[in-house]
């Protein structure tokens, strides 16, 4: 299989505060397998469930470092996924690794070699995440608001040589202004690569419960457009018809 027809998709925090959020995603996966394209899965969410799963048994979050928390939320963000994906008859493929990993060519190699073997596998979804408790550098860069596994994403594209990048979020795409406190902003439909594009600052700033915000969703969809990727920032139930040419979402491209 061409790796480009290699799609990465991007779920972050905010997306996945909504359980149904999960079975959204897993349904498009599905349609993009059946139309012949191999899938990875990069997602956020391990911080949050760690801390529902310590606020639940009476604890406090706070006195957590979020790499304890994302090791503590891994499990349920691995079964929340396991659920949804099974309704299509598929099944999450655990895959954390650290950035110190991809520093050896040996483990490179073989992470990139499986990611791709795993993206058009039968059932199996590569689930991409970084090893917080090993390293923590994607916390370390959602605290300065340098994304929340947008840079994952991005990097993980460029390992593979994907073809597409997709980052999923609330919002479903970049506008000019804060929607929810401007009725009048506008959905910028396309941005160009090699301008960049700079959201006001009420809107650049981290997202409600993830640490990326939608100006590190547009800084890293550049870079992978610039690469020569497909890459856009859409909504949950827009992969498909992203893919399919409809004008949905933000189509970053050159």
């Amino acid at each position: 299989m061409s790796t480009q027809q290699i799609i990465v998709i991007k779920v972050g925090t905010d997306v996945l505060k909504n359980v149904l959020a999960f079975s959204i995603i897993a349904r498009q996966i599905a349609e993009l397998k059946k139309m012949g394209y191999g899938v990875i899965l990069v997602t956020s969410g391990g911080v949050i469930a760690g801390s529902d799963y310590v606020t639940f048994l009476g604890g406090n979050p706070k006195q957590y470092h979020k790499c304890i928390l994302a090791s503590i939320g891994a499990s349920s963000l691995l079964e929340h996924w396991g659920k949804a994906l099974m309704l299509d008859r598929l099944v999450p493929a655990q895959c954390y690794f650290t950035y110190g990993n991809l520093r050896f060519k040996g483990e490179k190699e073989s992470i990139r070699s499986r990611l791709r073997l795993l993206a058009f596998d039968q059932f199996a979804v590569p689930l991409v995440n970084e090893n917080d408790i090993v390293s923590g550098v994607e916390i370390e860069k959602m605290k300065k608001g340098l994304g929340d596994n947008d840079r994952l994403a991005r990097i993980v594209s460029c390992l593979v040589q994907a073809g597409h990048v997709l980052f999923a979020t609330e919002k479903g795409a970049v506008y000019t202004d804060n929607p929810d406190k401007n009725k009048n902003a506008e959905r910028v439909a396309r941005i160009d690569a090699k301008k960049g594009f700079r959201l006001p600052g009420q809107t650049s700033g981290p997202s409600k419960n993830g640490s990326g915000g939608m100006q590190s969703k547009i800084n890293q969809a550049a870079i992978c457009a610039r690469k020569g990727m497909h890459s856009g920032i859409i909504g949950l139930h827009d992969p498909v018809r992203f893919m399919n040419g409809e004008d949905v979402g933000t189509l970053v491209c050159m």
